[in-house]
């Protein structure tokens, strides 16, 4: 779809949600990562925000079922 020059998106990737209300279709541009990033480092958050739980930076558990079922579809779709 063609979007009129001053409708246009600075990214590549946009959300798109309805309305549930209206029924319009709503496009919203997707920040990248160095925007998320920039916009938490300028909140200013309390160091309290988050409990030693929610802090915790383990690597995830392995999920050899998923990762299976993850290489089959790449594998797929090759």
């Amino acid at each position: 779809m063609t979007i009129p020059a001053n409708y246009r998106f600075r990214s590549s990737e946009v959300s798109i949600r309805r309305n549930p209300e209206t029924g319009e279709v709503i496009l919203s541009e997707i920040p990248s990562l160095d925007e998320v990033f920039a916009a938490l480092d300028a909140a200013n958050l309390p160091e309290e925000f988050l409990s030693e739980a929610e802090r915790d930076h383990r690597p995830p558990e392995g999920r050899p079922a998923l990762d299976e079922l993850f290489n089959a579809v790449e594998d797929r779709d090759k």
